[in-house]
């Protein structure tokens, strides 16, 4: 299991390559994030829809908004990268709006001496990213089923318009883009929504509906999101050679694999929980640090024969994988928080075995959780019986 494996007979070769244009590269970025965006919310609109298929309706609404929410931010940090020239000053940029994309417009109005004042589309623009930063101003709350101080994003069951979230998310990104193509905010006319990320309502099989209160702080939602986006959007570039969503496709996986650790930390070993929720935000995005937390409990209760090695293979992939992207923004973003380009030289995938590899990890980590919840159960019966 390598991911860097090439297959001479696969056809489905991706080459990587920056330009260390930053304006381009990122507006690149936020191409691919938006169409692998596009990809979900269509399949979910037409496919789950008919065939009434709400567990993807509803899980899949984290991972779809935060590719969404990750093409924005992508194509307002490319419009400011557009007007500002020094690295020096991007890396101030980008160290003061970090991931909130209303300070994001904020910044790209000051450096253009515009204001929202006179033009539709730009007051709605300012409303519109406002809620979002409102509700995920770090861009973690789509990515996790809780922050640092445990406050859950939903707190009563919601029922979500996914056309309407369509419509606001394509009006969204079209002002942008707009804007870094034309330097302005025109008048262009769209479908009126209000300028709001959560709105609810329409068609039944057209909605997800979260926020149940039995799935409140659990990763499984949003692991399975990631994990089954990630799925998705593989059969997307494998039936439709569209490989340019190789990258939004890798975070997916690389998100899952990561809430797949914190899941077994959080819900499954035996770690105290304010200690595990301490490990939790230490390691961060460390995949590394997350499975050396974890690994012990697993070979403890694994009963492995001694000539099994699925462990010490699993060890030397997640090694590869943190070593590759240790700071979970390889997939995500073109640079470094020091403006380094990534891919600054031509780096080639197998598509097929890389997903591959991504579904062999979450596999070993869905078996993990199954056996580490076996141990627990068959503890809490013991003790039940004994009292």
């Amino acid at each position: 299991m390598s991911l860097y494996y090439i297959d001479k007979n696969s056809k489905h070769i991706y080459s990587i390559s920056n330009s260390c244009d930053l304006a381009s590269d990122f507006n690149k970025y936020a191409t691919h994030f938006f169409n692998a965006a596009e990809c979900v919310i269509h399949y979910l609109l037409e496919d789950a829809a008919a065939k009434q298929d709400i567990a993807k309706l509803d899980m899949w609404y984290f991972a779809m908004i935060y590719l969404y929410r990750q093409s924005l931010e992508l194509l307002l940090k490319a419009n400011i990268f557009r007007i500002v020239d020094s690295d020096t000053n991007k890396k101030e940029i980008v160290g003061e709006i970090r991931h909130d994309l209303r300070q994001a417009f904020e910044k790209l109005l000051e450096l253009m001496n515009l204001t929202t004042e006179n033009n539709d589309n730009a007051k709605w623009l300012f409303d519109f990213l406002s809620d979002i930063s409102r509700i995920d101003r770090a861009s973690d709350m789509f990515r996790y089923p809780f922050d640092n101080n445990l406050k859950v994003l939903f707190e009563k069951k919601t029922h979500i318009s996914l056309s309407v979230t369509h419509e606001n998310m394509n009006k969204a990104y079209n002002i942008l883009w707009d804007m870094y193509n034309l330097g302005i905010f025109t008048e262009q006319e769209y479908k009126v929504y209000s300028p709001k990320l959560i709105i609810e309502g329409g068609h039944y099989y057209q909605q997800s509906v979260v926020g149940y209160k039995y799935t409140e702080r659990l990763f499984y939602p949003y692991y399975s999101s990631y994990e089954e986006v990630g799925n998705l959007l593989e059969d997307v570039i494998i039936s439709q050679n569209r490989h340019a969503l190789f990258l939004p496709m890798c975070y997916m996986y690389r998100n899952a694999i990561e809430l797949g650790l914190k899941r077994l930390i959080i819900e499954d070993s035996h770690i105290e929980r304010d200690r595990a929720l301490k490990i939790m935000k230490k390691k961060k995005h460390s995949i590394l640090g997350l499975w050396n937390s974890i690994v012990d409990e697993i070979k403890k209760y694994s009963n492995a024969p001694d000539d099994d090695t699925t462990i010490d293979n699993t060890q030397q992939y997640i090694e590869t994988l943190h070593n590759f992207d240790q700071s979970s923004d390889l997939f995500r973003y073109p640079c470094n928080k020091k403006m380094e380009p990534y891919f600054s030289e031509v780096k080639t995938f197998d598509i097929e075995n890389v997903a591959s590899c991504f579904q062999e990890l979450c596999n070993f980590l869905d078996i993990v959780d199954s056996m580490l919840q076996e141990v627990k159960d068959f503890e809490t019966e013991m003790y039940a019986d004994r009292y």
